[in-house]
């Protein structure tokens, strides 16, 4: 028997844990961003296993603030389904294989909770992943 999709699992998980997505037309993204980043630093550090893994987003091209909120059950399935692919181009498996080769989803929630990623673009995009 063929493991559930992706879109399945997503279904899945919209029914059990209601919206996990929120898109948002905004003409400033700052005090999104820094009350994400307030959070991440309050959850820095804290005991305990994480809960959530969670994304922000701003794309400035389109004026867009996504939130993203996925319980941590739900990463571990998307980690280990077949059908959940890293877009990395024309060698897009191979590459696949070897970033999940040298990064685990067990080696990232052993960095515990708080932020895992900042990134801020030169025009205007802003990444940020964290664990709470």
């Amino acid at each position: 028997m063929r493991s559930p999709s992706l879109a399945g699992v997503l279904v899945a998980a919209v029914a059990a844990t209601g919206c996990l997505v929120e898109v948002e037309k905004v003409a400033d993204p700052r005090a999104a961003l820094a009350s994400a980043r307030a959070e991440m630093a309050r959850v820095q550090g804290q005991p305990g296993r994480p809960g959530h893994l969670e994304v922000l987003v701003y794309d400035h091209a389109e004026g867009q603030l996504i939130r993203a909120s996925l319980p941590m059950w739900l990463v571990h399935k998307m980690d280990e389904s077949d059908d959940v692919d890293l877009d990395l181009g024309a060698q897009e498996g191979e590459a696949a294989k070897r970033v999940r080769r040298h990064l685990r989803l067990e080696d990232i929630e052993k960095a515990g909770r708080g932020a895992l990623v900042q990134v801020e673009e030169e025009d205007g995009d802003q990444v940020l992943v964290w664990l709470r």
